[in-house]
C-alpha cells in the first residue's frame, strides 16, 4: 500500500506527512501497532480528513481488537476519498477480519475498478473467492493474475486448481501441460524440495485425469514420469485403482500385494484385493486367499480378523476362538471393539457367546485355553481379559446383570487390578442407566493412574452425565495450565467437554450455561473454517496440491462432524424453549418489585444496589492495578513485554446469550451450517422444521419434512412432523400459490390422508415404545384422541436402550398423558437407572 496522489479533492500528502504515512503502512505490516497509531495521529493532526490515513488507522485498530472504532474510521476514510483504491482495499481487509467475506469481495472489486491489475488486491480477491467457494469467479481471477505474471508457477497451478474444482478436468490438465511446455526445466534452489514439487505436479495431474474418468491417460502420466515421483505409497495406491478401473486385474493384484507387504494391517488393501481377484462372495476362494496371506504374513492381525466377516457356522466358531486367544494372552484392550461389527449377524452373536464362555470355563477349570496342551503361565491375567471379553459380550446382548457380575469377577481375577476392567464396568453401568455408579467406576480407574489424561477425561465425562459439574471442573482442571480450566479448555477447542457440560446444564434447566458451552463449540468450528484461509496461497506456493484439494473437501463437510451437530442441536433446542417460554423482562420485573415495596424498602433496595456497583467498580480497579503491577514485575524479570494477554470474557456464564430478544434468529444461525454441510442427517431437518414452523415459514417447513423423510423414510420423528405440518397447513392463511405447493407436497408425503388419519395410522404401525410415543405426539399435534394413543405407547414392551426409554418418556410428557405409566414400566426394565 502507498500514499495516493491528488485526485478530485482528496488531499495529497507531501514532505514529512508523506513519510509518516509510509511509516504507518510499514508499522502495520510489521505489527508495530502503537508506533503506527502515533504516525497516523501525526498525519491526522494536520490533515484530519485524509481518507487513506483514516482507513489505515482503522485497519490498525481492527488488529488491536477495537472493532467498532476501526469500522467507523475506515468508513469515514472511504467517504472522504471514494476514489482511493487503498481505502477500498483496507475496507475489504477489515470485513475479511470480521469474516464478512461477501462484503470484503465487494470492496476488493471496487478497489480493482480504481486500480485495475493491482496484484496484491487480485491475490486477496482470489483467496476470498475460493474461501466462499465462488469457483467461477475464482478461476477468472486466477486467469487475470496468470495473464499478468505468466512466469510464476504458483499462478499456473492456481488456475489449474480452479478449473479442476469446477469439474473442468480437461481444461485443468491443459493448463498444467501448457506450464510443462513453457517451464519444463524449472527447478527450485533446494534439490530435494524441487524433486517434491515436480512430483506433486505430476501426481496432481494424474489425480485430475483419474477423477475425470480418463484412467488410461492417468496411468500414462504415472508411467511417463515414474522416475520423478517421490510419493511411493501414493503412486502404488493410485496405480492399483487405475489398473482395477481398466480391468487389468493381474497388474492390480501385483500392486496390491506389494502394498500389503508394506502395510499388512490396512484393511482397504485387502478389500481391493478381494475385488480384483473376483472372489467377493465366494467363501471357499476367500478362505483360501486369506489362508495363503496368513502364511505369508503370520504376524498380521488383519489376515485373521477379516475372514470372520464372511465365515459362518462351524468355520466361524473355530476361527473366532483362534482369533481371540492371542489378544487375550497379550491383554489387548481393543479386542471387543475389533469384533463389534460382527454383532450385526445374530447367528454369529450366538457363536461368539458360546466361544467366549467356553474359553472362560476352560481357564477357570484347567488354566488352559480350549484345545491347548499346557496351562498358561499367566493364567490369572488371561482369565481376567477373557472374563472382560465375555462381559462386553453380555452387555452388548442386553444381559446387564450378567455383564456386571462377570466384570466384577474379572476385577477380582488379578492383583494388581486392571484399569481396563473398571472402564468396562463404567461403560456397562452407563448403558444400564446408573450414571452415578458409572462415575464412581470411572473415578476408580482414574485414581489408579493419575497421570493419564484419557482416564481423567473419561471420568470427567461420567461426572458430567451424573450432574456433578463442580467435581468435573476440578478434575478436568488437573490437566490444564495453572488449573484454569475454563479458558484452557476453550483454547484447546475441547468440544467433547463443552457438549457434555452443555447437555448437563440443559437437563438441569440452566439455559444460560448451556448456551455458553454450545456456542463455544460453534466458535471453534468457525475458527476451523477460517483457518483454511491461510492455506490458499501457501499450498499453491509449496505445491501441496493434492492435500490442498483434500483440505477443501474436508472443509466443505466441516459442520457435519458429530461434535458440531450435537452442539447445534442442543443450542437450537434451548433457543426454541426460550421462544416458547420467554423469560420475563428484567426492567419490568424490577418495576413491579419496586411498586410492591414501601418507600423505606425502596430506599434500602437502591442503597443495596449502589453498594454492589461500588464494590464491583472497586474490584475492577484493584484487578487493573494488580495486572499493571504484574506486568512491571514481568518486565523486570526479563520476560517479553509484548506477551499476549488473555482477553477477559465479558459474559462468562452466558447471561447475555440468554437475554436475546430474537431466539429464533439465533437458532437459525446455529442451523445454517448444518443445512450447508449436514443435509444428509435426519436431525438437521427435524431441527429446521421446528424453527420454520415457529417462524411461520411453511414452505421451508415442507422442504424440511421432505428432506427428513428422504433421509429416514421409516422415521417416526419425521412422520410426526409431517402430521404436524398437515394440521397447521389446513388452517394457515397462505397465498393461493403457497397453498397449492403445500397441498401437493403434503399429498405426496401423507398419501392423500388428512392430518388426523395420517397420525392415527402411525399408532397402528408403531412397534416400539419410542415409536408409539412419537405417534401419540403426532396424534396430539393433528388434533386427534391423543390420550388413547398415549395409552397404547405405555402398553408397548420395553425395547431399545436407556436413551430410547428417556426419549419415549419425554415424548409422552409433551403429549401430557401416559408418561408416568411408561416411566414405571421402564423402571422395571432398567433397575439400575
Amino acid at each position: 500500500m502507498s500514499g495516493k496522489k491528488a485526485d478530485n479533492g482528496a488531499q495529497a500528502l507531501s514532505g514529512k506527512e508523506k513519510k509518516e504515512f509510509d511509516n504507518v503502512v510499514r508499522c502495520y505490516e510489521a505489527k508495530q501497532h502503537k508506533k503506527g497509531l502515533k504516525s497516523a495521529d501525526f498525519v491526522l493532526k494536520k490533515h484530519p480528513n485524509h481518507g487513506e490515513t483514516l482507513a489505515m488507522k482503522g485497519l490498525i485498530l481492527s488488529n488491536m481488537d477495537r472493532k467498532e472504532e476501526a469500522h467507523e474510521l475506515v468508513k469515514l476514510g472511504v467517504r472522504n476519498d471514494m476514489k482511493s483504491h487503498v481505502c477500498w482495499h483496507v475496507y475489504g481487509l477489515v470485513h475479511r477480519a470480521d469474516r464478512n467475506y461477501r462484503e470484503a469481495i465487494k470492496c476488493y472489486r471496487m478497489a480493482l475498478k480504481l486500480d485495475e491489475g493491482n496484484a496484491q488486491i487480485l491475490r486477496d480477491l482470489a483467496n476470498l473467492q475460493v474461501q466462499v467457494r465462488d469457483l467461477a469467479d475464482f478461476t477468472e481471477t486466477r486467469r487475470v493474475i496468470l495473464a499478468d505474471r505468466p512466469g510464476n508457477r504458483q499462478h499456473w497451478m492456481g488456475l489449474a486448481v480452479g478449473k479442476f474444482l469446477q469439474g473442468q478436468h480437461r481444461a485443468a490438465v491443459a493448463v498444467i501441460e501448457k506450464y510443462e511446455d513453457l517451464k519444463a526445466d524449472e527447478r527450485g534452489s533446494e534439490p530435494n524440495l524441487a524433486k517434491y514439487e515436480v512430483s506433486e505436479m505430476y501426481l496432481f495431474k494424474a489425480m485430475i485425469l483419474e477423477e475425470g474418468g480418463f484412467h488410461a491417460e492417468a496411468l500414462a502420466v504415472l508411467d511417463k514420469h515414474s522416475d520423478k515421483l517421490v510419493d511411493v505409497i501414493g503412486v502404488l495406491e493410485q496405480r492399483a485403482r487405475l489398473y482395477a478401473a481398466l480391468g487389468r486385474d493381474a497388474h492390480a493384484e501385483a500392486t496390491l500385494r506389494g502394498l500389503i507387504a508394506k502395510n499388512t494391517e490396512n484393511h482397504g488393501y485387502y478389500r481391493q484385493l478381494e475385488a480384483v481377484l473376483r472372489v467377493d462372495g465366494d467363501v471357499t476362494k476367500l478362505e483360501a486367499t486369506y489362508d495363503a496371506l496368513a502364511i505369508e504374513y503370520p504376524k498380521s492381525d488383519a489376515c485373521r480378523r477379516l475372514p470372520l466377516d464372511f465365515l459362518s457356522g462351524g468355520a466361524f466358531a473355530a476361527a473366532v476362538r483362534k482369533y481371540v486367544v492371542g489378544p487375550i494372552r497379550k491383554g489387548v484392550p481393543s479386542l471387543f471393539r475389533n469384533l463389534k461389527s460382527l454383532y450385526a449377524d445374530q447367528t454369529k452373536v450366538a457363536e461368539m457367546g458360546a466361544a467366549f464362555g467356553e474359553i472362560v470355563t476352560a481357564l477357570e477349570t484347567s488354566g488352559k485355553f480350549p484345545g491347548a496342551d499346557k496351562a498358561e503361565e499367566k493364567k490369572d491375567e488371561c482369565l481376567c481379559y477373557a472374563r472382560t471379553l465375555l462381559a462386553y459380550h453380555k452387555d452388548k446382548v442386553g444381559d446387564v446383570d450378567g455383564a456386571l457380575s462377570m466384570i466384577d469377577a474379572a476385577i477380582a481375577s488379578t492383583t494388581p487390578e486392571v484399569i481396563e476392567c473398571y472402564l468396562a464396568k463404567a461403560s456397562f453401568l452407563k448403558h444400564a442407566g446408573d450414571v452415578v455408579g458409572a462415575m464412581n467406576a470411572a473415578n476408580a480407574a482414574r485414581e489408579m493412574d493419575l497421570a493419564d489424561r484419557y482416564l481423567n477425561s473419561y471420568c470427567v465425562k461420567r461426572m458430567l452425565r451424573a450432574g456433578e459439574f463442580e467435581a468435573a471442573e476440578k478434575t478436568v482442571a488437573l490437566f490444564t495450565r495453572d488449573g484454569n480450566q475454563a479458558s484452557n479448555l476453550f483454547d484447546m477447542q475441547c468440544a467433547w467437554f463443552e457438549n457434555e457440560a452443555g447437555r448437563m446444564h440443559q437437563r438441569a434447566g440452566r439455559k444460560n450455561r448451556a448456551l455458553k458451552y454450545f456456542t463455544a463449540v460453534r466458535e471453534h468450528y468457525d475458527v476451523m473454517e477460517e483457518d483454511q484461509f491461510d492455506f490458499h496461497a501457501y499450498c499453491l506456493r509449496k505445491m501441496t496440491l493434492r492435500n490442498y484439494v483434500q483440505m477443501l473437501r474436508v472443509e466443505d463437510t466441516l459442520y457435519s462432524r458429530r461434535a458440531y451437530r450435537e452442539a447445534a442441536k442442543g443450542g437450537v433446542e434451548v433457543y426454541l424453549d426460550l421462544h416458547d417460554s420467554p423469560l420475563p423482562d428484567a426492567a419490568e420485573e424490577e418495576e413491579k418489585l419496586l411498586a410492591s415495596m414501601s418507600k423505606e424498602e425502596r430506599q434500602a433496595y437502591r442503597k443495596k444496589l449502589k453498594k454492589a456497583e461500588e464494590k464491583k467498580a472497586k474490584e475492577s480497579a484493584e484487578k487493573k492495578l494488580a495486572e499493571e503491577k504484574e506486568a512491571k514485575e514481568a518486565e523486570k524479570d526479563g520476560k517479553k513485554k509484548n506477551q499476549v494477554k488473555r482477553k477477559e470474557d465479558p459474559d462468562p456464564h452466558g447471561d447475555a446469550l440468554l437475554a436475546t430478544k430474537t431466539p429464533l434468529a439465533q437458532a437459525e444461525r446455529l442451523l445454517e451450517p448444518l443445512l450447508r454441510h449436514a443435509a444428509s442427517f435426519e436431525d438437521t431437518h427435524l431441527l429446521a422444521f421446528q424453527v420454520y414452523t415457529r417462524k411461520g415459514k411453511l414452505l421451508l417447513a415442507l422442504r424440511a419434512c421432505s428432506a427428513a423423510m428422504k433421509c429416514a423414510p421409516d422415521s417416526f420423528a419425521a412422520r410426526r412432523d409431517v402430521a404436524h405440518l398437515a394440521a397447521v397447513a389446513s388452517t394457515c392463511d397462505a397465498t393461493v400459490a403457497a397453498r397449492a405447493v403445500l397441498t401437493d407436497g403434503l399429498k405426496a408425503l401423507t398419501g392423500g390422508k388428512d392430518a388426523k388419519a395420517y397420525a392415527q395410522a402411525l399408532v397402528a404401525q408403531a412397534t416400539s415404545a419410542l415409536d408409539a410415543a412419537l405417534a401419540a405426539e403426532a396424534v396430539k399435534l393433528a388434533g386427534g384422541d391423543f390420550a388413547s394413543a398415549a395409552n397404547t405407547a405405555a402398553e408397548c414392551a420395553a425395547s431399545g436402550g436407556i436413551d430410547d426409554a428417556v426419549a419415549a418418556v419425554a415424548a409422552l410428557r409433551r403429549v401430557g398423558a401416559g408418561a408416568d405409566a411408561l416411566e414405571a414400566k421402564f423402571a422395571g426394565a432398567f433397575p439400575y437407572s
